[in-house]
């Protein structure tokens, strides 16, 4: 009985966790699904995750370089002297052997060093800036062309809707034409009409599928099923505060490592200290040859005295550099501001724009309706039912295009790319 609850529990378990797993999948048809192929897929993206990983590790190997420092060595030196011809046997000893270890270090103040480490931080926040900037101009360009397919779908669902309507009106005069109660060139006219609009329709799905393929390829997928796409959701309802985008992280990762540099070129002219020791055999074979094993020590020190005020030179250099960034950063700021500003005032005039084209549509769709019930008892002419019906097409393309605006400026708004 216990093995059976508890495998009941296992089984209800399996069962939750994978119905939970289904409802967070992202489906193919879903805008979200296209962004993450997007990002997973790109070799841009994937590069600069490569840059942190070198980066963290050139971190590492300036901790190595500032730690002890083991090295084994060998020297066998030979000078032979004939007659008095000759390197002097005081200088060269003639002939000599070293074969031994040596170890050394440099030292550096903590701050010295912690400043070195902080450069290769500064450096990954600068290369995830970047990496945030590409990313979001990925994003807006997928969500452009998903944008795009989608307007496409939409147009084709709005063909297909006219189409059906003239087969359902065709079926009528059909039979009314066979029994002469209608007009045959009428008819024809109506056909022709018909045909012209089966010709759109598989016009404009040729477009859709070459939409969706270019968004498969964009997000490097390889598939060539068409799924229906839904409308596309996004996530925030205005753009960001120009303090708070990626441009302004990017500008401030930049002045932070521009100013990190200034520290360092202080920090090159500070004194530098190094020691080192060796042990090991080393001996001229003059004298007891078998008692010249040892070890030695030594320090060294460095102190900069006068280099032609290069170091004057490198900080205006590098206070040139921080000053060309806030100038940059000031101009970015007016134009995300601005680019704010454009991208509202065109949304409210494509608002207006589609509630006009509603209203129009709502009286072509009752006067495509009357005279669909009047063409047939001849009361309206042909031309003018194919005019109503190529009116009510027009509007509801025109409505269609306006929605398409308004994503697009939905999607620059929220993505915003700066030149």
């Amino acid at each position: 009985m216990l093995f059976f609850l508890r495998y009941t529990r296992f089984v209800l378990g399996f069962f939750l966790v994978l119905l939970f797993d289904v409802s967070n999948a992202q489906s193919p048809n879903e805008l979200s699904y296209f962004l993450s192929a997007a990002e997973k897929n790109s070799p841009l993206l994937n590069d600069y995750n490569n840059q942190v990983l070198i980066t963290k590790i050139d971190s590492l190997k300036l901790r190595a370089n500032y730690g002890f420092i083991f090295s084994g060595e060998g020297n066998a030196t030979y000078a032979p002297s004939a007659k008095g011809w000759g390197y002097d046997n005081a200088l060269s000893n003639s002939h000599t052997l070293f074969a031994g270890v040596r170890v050394m270090r440099e030292f550096l103040s903590r701050n010295n060093l912690n400043t070195r480490l902080k450069n290769y931080n500064l450096g990954i926040a600068q290369i995830l800036a970047q990496k945030n900037i590409s990313q979001q101009a990925l994003k807006k360009q997928i969500t452009d062309q998903y944008i795009t397919t989608y307007s496409s779908q939409k147009q084709l669902a709005i063909t297909k809707e006219v189409l059906h309507l003239l087969e359902q009106e065709d079926l009528v005069l059909k039979k009314l034409t066979q029994v002469a109660v209608f007009k045959q060139t009428d008819y024809l006219n109506f056909k022709v009409s018909q045909q012209q609009n089966q010709l759109a329709y598989e016009q404009k799905k040729v477009e859709m599928e070459a939409n969706y393929a270019l968004l498969n390829y964009l997000c490097g997928i390889v598939d060539d099923r068409v799924e229906n796409l839904q409308e596309p959701i996004f996530s925030q309802m205005d753009a960001l505060p120009f303090d708070e985008s990626v441009y302004a992280h990017s500008f401030q990762a930049d002045s932070a490592k521009i100013a990190n540099d200034g520290q360092l070129i202080g920090y090159d002219y500070k004194p530098k200290i190094s020691a080192y020791a060796d042990g090991g055999y080393q001996s001229s074979f003059v004298l007891t040859p078998y008692k010249n094993f040892g070890l030695s020590t030594g320090i060294s020190l460095s102190i900069p005295i006068y280099d032609g005020h290069k170091k004057k030179m490198l900080l205006d250099q590098n206070k040139i550099q921080l000053d060309s960034r806030t100038q940059y950063a000031a101009f970015a700021k007016k134009q995300y501001q601005q680019q704010v500003l454009q991208i509202q005032n065109q949304m409210k005039q494509y608002s207006q724009l589609k509630e006009t084209a509603l209203h129009d549509m709502k009286y072509a769709e009752t006067l495509t309706e009357a005279n669909a019930k009047q063409l047939p008892t001849g009361d309206v002419r042909t031309v003018d039912f194919i005019l109503s019906v190529n009116n009510l097409l027009t509007l509801k393309s025109m409505v269609v295009q306006y929605d398409t605006m308004l994503l697009n400026l939905e999607n620059q708004l929220q993505n915003i790319v700066l030149p």
